[in-house]
C-alpha cells in the first residue's frame, strides 16, 4: 500500500447513517426551495425597479422585497447552515445520538412551519415590511409567531449539535475536540446569543403590539434589538466559509493546518467580537450617545484580528505546503 493511500485511509471517516444523511439533506434542500422563491421574488423587485414590468393588481414591490430579504438572508443561509454545521459534527464525532437526532428533526420541524407561515403571510400582503421588520411598520401577528417558531426552531438544532459534541468528549476524555466540531459548536453559541435580541424584541413588544395588547411600541429599543441580532448574523453566514478555509482546504492541497489552536482561538475571538457592535448600524439614529456610537464602531474595528490570523493561517498554510511539495 503506498503511502498516499495509507495516509486517505487514516483519514477516511465514517459513512453518514441513513437517518443522519436525510436530516442534513432535508435542511439542505428545504434552503434551496427557499431561494429558488426568494430569487424568484427578487427577479421580478430588479425587473419592477428597473421599469421593465408592472406587477399585477395585489402585489406590490414592497411585498416581493420583504420576500426576497425574507426567504435569501434569513431562511436560507439559517436552514443551509444548520445543514452543513451537522454534516461536519457527524462527519467528525460520528453518528448523531437518538436525541441529538430528533432534537435536528424537531428544530427543522418548528423552522419549516414558521417559513411557511411567514411565506404565507408575506404572499397575503400582511407582513410587507422587509427583513428588518422595523417599527412602526405592522404586520400581521402570525408573522412574528412565524419568525419566533424559525429561531426556537434552530435553537433545538442547536441543543441537538451541543449534546453531540458533549457525548464525543464524554467518550473521548483527555482528547482534543475535532475541530470542525468545535467551529460548528462556535457557530452555533454565536447564533444562540445574537438571536436572544431578536427572539427579546418579538416576543416581548411586536406580538403584543400586533394582536393589539399594548398601543405603542418602543421603536428604538427594537431597532437595537434586532441590530444586536443583525450584526453577528453576517458572521454566521462567513463562519461556515471560515470552517472550509481551516478544514477542507487543506485536505484540498494534501498538506496540514497551519496552526490548530490559532484556527480555535480565531473562532472564539469572532464569538468575542462580533455579537455586541450592532450600534454601528444605527450611527445615524438619534437617542443614542455620541461617545457610545464611537465606542462601538472601535470594538467593531477589533473583528480585523481574528480576520487577519485566518489570512495568516491560510498563506502559511499554502506556503508549507508548497514547501513539502
Amino acid at each position: 500500500m503506498s503511502s498516499e493511500l495509507r495516509m486517505e485511509t487514516a483519514d477516511a471517516a465514517p459513512a453518514f447513517a441513513r437517518g443522519d444523511a436525510s436530516l442534513v439533506m432535508a435542511h439542505v434542500l428545504f434552503a434551496y426551495a427557499a431561494l429558488l422563491i426568494g430569487g424568484i421574488a427578487g427577479v421580478l423587485q430588479g425587473l419592477v425597479r428597473g421599469g421593465m414590468i408592472t406587477l399585477p393588481a395585489g402585489i406590490g414591490y414592497y411585498q416581493v422585497l420583504t420576500a426576497h430579504g425574507v426567504l435569501m438572508a434569513l431562511i436560507f443561509t439559517t436552514f443551509f447552515i444548520i445543514g452543513f454545521l451537522y454534516s461536519g459534527v457527524v462527519r467528525t464525532t460520528g453518528e448523531l445520538s437518538p436525541l441529538s437526532r430528533k432534537l435536528g428533526w424537531t428544530g427543522f420541524a418548528l423552522m419549516s412551519v414558521g417559513t411557511v407561515l411567514g411565506t404565507i403571510m408575506i404572499l397575503l400582503n400582511q407582513a410587507t415590511v422587509l427583513y428588518t421588520f422595523y417599527a412602526p411598520m405592522k404586520a400581521s401577528p402570525w408573522f412574528y409567531i412565524a419568525l419566533a417558531l424559525v429561531v426556537v426552531g434552530s435553537w433545538v438544532c442547536g441543543f441537538g449539535l451541543f449534546r453531540q459534541y458533549r457525548l464525543w468528549k464524554r467518550a473521548n476524555p483527555g482528547k482534543v475536540t475535532p475541530l470542525m466540531a468545535f467551529m460548528a459548536v462556535v457557530v452555533m453559541l454565536l447564533w444562540l446569543v445574537a438571536t436572544l435580541g431578536v427572539a427579546a424584541t418579538v416576543l416581548l413588544q411586536f406580538i403584543p403590539w400586533s394582536f393589539g395588547w399594548t398601543e405603542t411600541i418602543d421603536v428604538m429599543i427594537s431597532r437595537t434589538l434586532f441590530w444586536y441580532f443583525g450584526h453577528p448574523l453576517v458572521y454566521f453566514w462567513l463562519l461556515p466559509a471560515y470552517m472550509c478555509w481551516y478544514v477542507v482546504i487543506p485536505k484540498v492541497i494534501g498538506g496540514k493546518i497551519f496552526s490548530d489552536a490559532m484556527a480555535r482561538l480565531a473562532f472564539l475571538l469572532f464569538l468575542l467580537f462580533s455579537v455586541p457592535v450592532g450600534f454601528h448600524h444605527q450611527l445615524m439614529e438619534p437617542g443614542i450617545s455620541p461617545v457610545w456610537k464611537y465606542v462601538q464602531v472601535v470594538l467593531t474595528f477589533m473583528v480585523v484580528v481574528p480576520t487577519l490570523m485566518t489570512a495568516f493561517a491560510m498563506f502559511a498554510t499554502f506556503e508549507l505546503s508548497g514547501r513539502e511539495k
